[in-house]
């Protein structure tokens, strides 16, 4: 099922500082219904449900704070990371031919933490754009323990991608697959300008749920790597803020083809190279991506003096 507007998905119609009590959780239930949200899902009975086919008991137990209004029960990280169009076609139909799936009958969809989790979902759907690797679902038991996706830890590992890839020396780009793959096929890399990270807490003032801020990830409780990772990457405002994000990558961008000039070998074009229609490709991306910076920090200075008048 899709939830159509940020509205609904994020803040579930809340304003800013409106209290969330039932009266306001019940009308987004019937909001939900009303927009037929969940036309043509059909619910299965399981083990422990006080009812299995009521929608709004579904909405009530599980759907309000999972599928929509997410702030209404839950701390909310975001990674948004910028796709080319072309991208976008492989993640559509992999999503579609899940859905298909499952509506023709062929297969029922049974969810596990463990085997075939929603986070397995977006990170096969990221990988079908050769965003990153896939990890396998329902795979054998002692398999399957290197297949887990942990929804804090695919945020952390998105994040990471997103904002410390190496994008210095092409033939580290060769030796990673899937970053290989974006790059020939897409033109594309994931560190790039753009890729921000946002955070939204439980809706407070709050009658319904708790609203500690939490971050639950799988690590090691002596080190807490993927906590303070996740904690230093949100302190950073080359990575939460639009401006010093293009800022910083401007400079990256900058640095990589002064380097570049620096060291041009004027018998380059006479000697072979493994390495030279790659190479090619790499600094023709390099100079396009930092086009794109110019042309977005003239946009924004030009939106700032509209503001300003």
């Amino acid at each position: 099922m899709a939830t159509p507007g940020y509205e609904l998905v994020f803040p579930g119609g809340l304003a800013p500082g409106e209290r969330l009590t039932l009266v306001r959780f019940e009308a987004v239930e019937q909001q939900a219904i009303a927009k037929g949200i969940y036309k043509g899902v059909i619910f299965h009975p399981f083990p422990g449900a006080t009812s299995d086919t009521d929608l709004p008991a579904f909405l009530k137990r599980a759907g309000i704070g999972t599928d929509l209004a997410l702030q209404f029960a839950r701390s909310v990280f975001c990674a948004r990371l910028p796709v080319t169009e072309a991208m976008l076609d492989p993640i559509i139909k992999f999503l579609n031919d899940k859905n298909r799936e499952y509506v023709e009958g062929e297969a029922d969809y049974n969810w596990s933490a463990w085997a075939d989790n929603c986070s397995h979902t977006m990170r096969n759907a990221l990988a079908a754009a050769n965003i990153w690797s896939p990890l396998s679902v329902r795979t054998t038991k002692i398999r399957q323990i290197f297949n887990l996706a942990i929804p804090a830890n695919e945020f952390v590992n998105l994040a990471e991608l997103m904002t410390g890839g190496d994008l210095e020396d092409y033939r580290d780009i060769l030796r990673d697959g899937p970053r290989r793959d974006a790059f020939h096929e897409f033109h594309w890399l994931p560190t790039r300008q753009g890729a921000l990270l946002k955070t939204l807490p439980v809706h407070d003032p709050n009658d319904l749920y708790d609203t500690t801020f939490r971050l639950f990830t799988l690590q090691s409780p002596f080190l807490m790597g993927k906590t303070q990772r996740a904690i230093a990457l949100l302190s950073d405002p080359r990575f939460v803020d639009l401006n010093t994000n293009l800022h910083y990558f401007e400079q990256r961008y900058d640095a990589i083809l002064a380097e570049h000039d620096e060291q041009r070998d004027s018998m380059a074009s006479v000697r072979g190279t493994r390495f030279r229609r790659v190479e090619s490709l790499y600094y023709d991306y390099i100079h396009s991506q930092s086009a794109e910076v110019q042309s977005m920090l003239k946009r924004i200075a030009a939106m700032s003096d509209i503001s300003d008048e």
